[in-house]
């Protein structure tokens, strides 16, 4: 990880700041395998370091006032420093994140693309796309998180955030799972695990506490009854994908509409991207109750002709109230549902450019 011993240094003055009896507060990514790690890791940390301090946990999505009604709420209880996890916030949010560090001290920890308009410190923390929150957070625990009883879950996170596309974390997801490859990653043995939380995620995509509390105890009975019915609706999603998905430039490009019970399109777009390697897997659906739908893009390609936060950006430019951010292989946002077809106007035009330059 690139500068991890300047980054460990500044999360420890961040960390060693703090008083016992303190009340923290922790803000993480909802509906986010990598932020329920990260929470859980972050924790770990601050028990062993601080056995009577308290943490106030909460996972938030990009949704515009998120911060401001956690600002009273944590002025209220008298919350002064608060730490901020695996949040593109300085992308979608950045206004409100930045109004949020004035009334708080905050340490701010996370792994994707840089809005040039963030102010810098040393209590932000900013890794490479592939070193996603929750493994970095582990990595910062090194002699004080338990890693016999861990590690499985940062091994997990990796795989489910793509961390294996860089080589250091490659090297460690095959430590303790050699079995494990990155060109073939659904026939590994952790794999199984990584598609059994990601359904716990779903499931309690409107409740991500509860999939929080699930996890810490390790509850995998649970897990795997909610798995159990999550993947059925799942398998019924990847059959219709691959009977009624709109394709374009000789299969390099998938869009797929699709209805369910479950907030899953980015799970799907994963599985896809694994199963289709090379193509760029585009899925929406209806967020409940508005007029808006949510958009997943995936490539799991080796070598990216384009990024995919790229492409996305482009495809929600113009758009009325629309958002969309993310890393190189994977992203997501949102935009109203009247601007579908524009949407993949600019999409099918911007992949359209970028393949002609691939072939001149």
């Amino acid at each position: 990880m690139q500068d991890f011993e300047k980054h460990k240094r500044n999360f420890f003055n961040f960390l060693d700041s703090l008083k016992d009896e303190e009340m923290v507060g922790i803000v993480s990514h909802a509906n986010c395998l990598d932020g329920m790690t990260s929470a859980i890791f972050m924790v770990e940390i601050l028990k062993k370091k601080y056995p009577i301090i308290k943490a106030d946990i909460n996972f938030i999505s990009y949704t515009t006032g998120a911060l401001d009604k956690l600002a009273e709420r944590f002025n209220k209880i008298e919350i002064k420093r608060v730490f901020v996890l695996d949040l593109n916030v300085d992308m979608e949010m950045i206004d409100e994140f930045e109004k949020f560090r004035k009334n708080f001290n905050v340490c701010f920890i996370d792994h994707h693309p840089v809005n040039l308009k963030l102010i810098m410190d040393e209590n932000v923390i900013k890794t490479d796309g592939h070193d996603c929150t929750g493994l970095v957070i582990y990595r910062f625990g090194e002699g004080i998180i338990d890693y016999s009883k861990w590690t499985w879950l940062a091994c997990v996170t990796a795989i489910s955030e793509f961390s294996y596309k860089g080589d250091e974390n490659l090297k460690f997801i095959q430590k303790h799972y050699p079995d494990f490859d990155a060109k073939n990653v659904e026939n590994s043995e952790i794999f199984n695990v990584v598609n059994k939380t990601s359904s716990l995620v779903i499931y309690y995509s409107k409740d991500s506490l509860k999939a929080y509390d699930i996890l810490l105890k390790k509850d995998f009975e649970v897990i795997d009854n909610i798995h159990s019915e999550v993947s059925s609706e799942m398998e019924r999603c990847l059959q219709d994908f691959e009977k009624n998905a709109e394709r374009h430039f000789d299969n390099h490009l998938y869009f797929y509409l699709f209805k369910s019970r479950f907030s899953m399109g980015s799970k799907m777009s994963t599985i896809l991207s694994v199963r289709h390697r090379g193509s760029t897997i585009i899925t929406f659906s209806e967020i409940n109750g508005t007029d808006r739908l949510k958009v997943s893009v995936r490539n799991n390609a080796d070598k990216l002709i384009y990024f995919m936060n790229e492409m996305l950006g482009y495809g929600v430019k113009g758009l009325e109230n629309a958002m969309g951010a993310g890393h190189p292989n994977a992203s997501g946002g949102s935009f109203m549902k009247k601007d579908l077809d524009r949407f993949k106007k600019n999409i099918i035009e911007f992949v359209k450019t970028k393949l002609s330059t691939e072939k001149t």
